[in-house]
């Protein structure tokens, strides 16, 4: 018993983990053959991982959402470029979001449950020519 409230005291302080000073981690979403750029995201507590994910406008994009933290549940939305997307991610698997960006620009994605994006869980999508 012993061992398994140190372990829940482990995941409690994991979970308590803002993502207000972590860097900024940038990736180029990957053209697959089939035309549509896609990318991994994995969401902690409290920060994605990308939190700054390049594509191309007007080219199909799917996100691939995993949630690293399990217990605790997430969201990705984006109403920016064109694209109004929210996903639900809670538990082990993972999601996929997909959308097709009309607008250049920087957008900023969330994580809109509780207070999260208050604690650091938002990126930026940045969306080039």
């Amino acid at each position: 018993m012993k061992r398994l409230l140190t372990i829940f005291a482990l995941i409690a302080v994991a979970a308590c983990t803002k993502g207000t000073d972590r860097p900024v981690v940038s990736q180029n979403a990957t053209m697959a053959d089939d035309g549509v750029q896609r990318i991994k995201v994995a969401m902690h507590s409290y920060y994605f991982e990308p939190n700054r994910i390049v594509v191309k406008r007007d080219v199909p994009v799917e996100i691939v959402l995993s949630n690293s933290s399990h217990i605790v549940p997430h969201n990705f939305t984006l109403n920016g470029a064109g694209v109004n997307v929210s996903e639900d991610k809670w538990g082990w698997g993972h999601d996929t979001v997909r959308f097709t960006p009309t607008q250049t620009g920087e957008f900023e994605f969330v994580c809109h449950k509780g207070d999260h994006a208050k604690k650091g869980m938002v990126g930026t999508l940045v969306v080039t020519e």
